[in-house]
């Protein structure tokens, strides 16, 4: 043992003599190892029993160190699964405090959108019952403008028809007796004045046939009044077209004599005006007695895109978008409506969003009956302003309502009905040279028919993108161009210089549909009849005599084969006439 070691009750003296007696043999106590409780903890541990031999203190020191570390290692396993534990107990602490915010939250929103379906409840209640008590009004409303465009257009179209057609009757009979003149003693210059002489009487006769005598039923009332006074408010009225085309034939030196060069329905506005002003105000004073977020499209579509954006489920639960047509169809009588419950990026459309349909439904069930009827009953044909209006209406429609649609397909049909019937009523003399000579007012009266024709073919040609190409052909290349304007042409194609003018309108009147630059392909066949009469008269102009003006007009009669894809007699009359322009 080392010096300063002292062991507890023996003396200094004797430790020599104990060494001694320790290295000559060491004896452990027989008492059970249990009697230890370190290293029986220990031996008991490492599976020692309490029967084996006694142990050495450097054994029983590293059992001892094997204890203490199998301890601290039991030690730190239990804090290891302490702190897994504690862990654990703070995540679902923490669980437990998120899911409690979320109830509390879920809570908070359960109450707001109680209290908001509370107060959208009431509100669909009230605009219910208000556009219930409107909408009978907005309809009448809308009535009576139908009426207001329908009654003028109509009364105007139909008085120019019996003024036409009056007209017409004169000159019928006069053009019979000239032409009985012309059959007996030729075209000279003498049967020429006889003729016009026999069409003067004949039309003085006509008329005063038409003089209806005054007839007075039992109550002493004229019963031939009211067509006296019919007939002699066509002749006014037929007086001052003439003398307004005459001004405006005067102003532009271009115009054949006696064509009209405004393409506009003259009648009486102001009374028309004053009635739309009055339907006018009363249909601003229909939602004047409601609060704004009733009578304002704006607020009443805030409130249930709201509605949709924050509570979608219920929205689609209560089948809103079978339901939003009806309660926006009297505000879309009064404003325009494009953009209802879909978002700012028109990219991020849901398809199956039921409501990307609520414009094109609301466009096939509202604007398309209000366009149709328009078409029908209120737009002037030989308008070219009005017509422009009615095509871009109509293409405005197409962007939002399918081809297929069934009312889509009856807006066509009352279109080609309505430019098929005008065809088929209009009349384009095709009196000859002669005759228009002979019979007073009748070069007037045929000039005007065929500035009609033309001005009806040009207005039947902007609807080139809507009709189809069959029936756009059909209308007005074969029944308009080849069945009127045509024969009129051909009947005076002996007067060269007007020949060419009156068809240079025909042309330009197609331009863009079936000549002219933009137009690509193989030239309708339908147009053949056009290219042989060109033909016809260039071969019109080759006959002698010859004159300084003939090669201006070759210049254009070149340049309208040129148009029709005509190259071939094209280059025929570049050649004919020396002209050096490249076609």
């Amino acid at each position: 043992m080392d010096e300063g070691v002292v062991v507890r009750g023996v003396s200094s003296s004797s430790v020599p003599t104990m060494v001694q007696n320790v290295q000559q043999k060491v004896v452990y106590p027989t008492a059970p190892v249990s009697s230890y409780s370190s290293v029986s903890g220990v031996g008991g541990s490492l599976g020692w029993s309490s029967g084996s031999d006694t142990l050495s203190i450097s054994q029983q020191a590293e059992l001892s160190k094997k204890a203490l570390h199998e301890s601290v290692r039991r030690l730190k396993e239990t804090h290891s699964r302490t702190l897994t534990s504690l862990t654990k107990t703070d995540e679902t602490f923490a669980e437990s405090l998120r899911k409690v915010t979320f109830l509390e939250n879920d809570l908070s929103a359960a109450g707001e959108k109680f209290i908001f379906m509370q107060k959208l409840r009431d509100y669909v209640s009230v605009i219910c019952d208000f556009l219930q008590d409107k909408a009978p009004f907005i309809e009448e409303l809308e009535y009576q403008m139908q009426k207001l465009h329908k009654e003028p257009s109509r009364q105007w179209l139909m008085e120019l028809e019996a003024d036409s057609n009056d007209e017409l009757m004169e000159l019928e009979a006069s053009v019979k007796a000239a032409m009985a003149v012309f059959n007996k003693g030729g075209t000279n210059t003498a049967m020429v004045e006889a003729a016009g002489t026999a069409s003067q009487a004949a039309l003085t006769a006509s008329r005063e046939a038409k003089n209806l005598p005054v007839k007075l039923d039992e109550f002493g009332r004229d019963v031939n009044l009211q067509n006296r006074m019919d007939m002699k408010r066509r002749a006014e009225a037929r007086q001052r077209i003439k003398a307004r085309s005459e001004s405006k034939r005067m102003e532009t030196d271009s115009l054949i004599e006696g064509e009209s060069s405004t393409d506009e329905s003259d009648g009486d506005s102001s009374a028309y005006e004053s009635n739309r002003d009055q339907v006018l105000q009363i249909a601003g004073q229909i939602f004047s007695d409601a609060d704004e977020e009733f009578s304002q499209l704006s607020s009443v579509k805030e409130k249930f895109e709201i509605w949709k954006k924050e509570y979608s489920s219920s929205y689609q639960d209560a089948y809103m978008s079978l339901s939003i047509p009806a309660i926006f169809s009297p505000y879309v009588r009064h404003e325009l409506l494009y953009d209802y419950g879909l978002p700012d990026d028109k990219s991020k459309v849901n398809p199956d969003d039921a409501d990307v349909n609520l414009v094109p439904d609301l466009v096939e069930k509202v604007a398309v009956p209000i366009l149709q009827h328009e078409l029908a009953h209120c737009w002037d044909m030989l308008s070219t302003k009005e017509t422009k209006y009615a095509v871009s209406a109509t293409n405005l429609v197409f962007t939002y309502v399918p081809l297929s649609s069934n009312a889509v397909s009856e807006l066509v049909s009352v279109l080609h009905d309505r430019l098929s019937e005008a065809i088929s009523h209009l009349m384009v003399p095709t009196w000859n040279t002669y005759v228009l000579k002979a019979v007073p007012n009748a070069a007037r009266f045929a000039a005007y028919r065929f500035s009609t024709s033309v001005r009806l073919l040009r207005n039947i040609c902007l609807w080139n993108n809507i009709l189809s190409i069959s029936a756009l052909e059909k209308l007005a290349l074969d029944e308009l161009l080849s069945g009127k304007i045509l024969p009129h042409l051909r009947s005076n194609q002996s007067n060269i210089d007007d020949a060419i003018t009156r068809t240079e309108r025909v042309v330009a009147s197609i331009s863009g549909v079936w000549t002219g630059p933009k137009v690509t392909g193989d030239r309708s066949p339908r147009l053949q009849p056009m290219v042989d009469y060109l033909i016809a008269l260039g071969r019109i102009l080759e006959k002698p005599p010859s004159y300084s003006g003939k090669s201006g007009l070759a210049r254009r009669l070149k340049k309208m084969l040129v148009e029709l894809d005509e190259y071939d007699h094209s280059r025929q009359i570049s050649r004919t006439f020396n002209l050096k322009e490249a076609l």
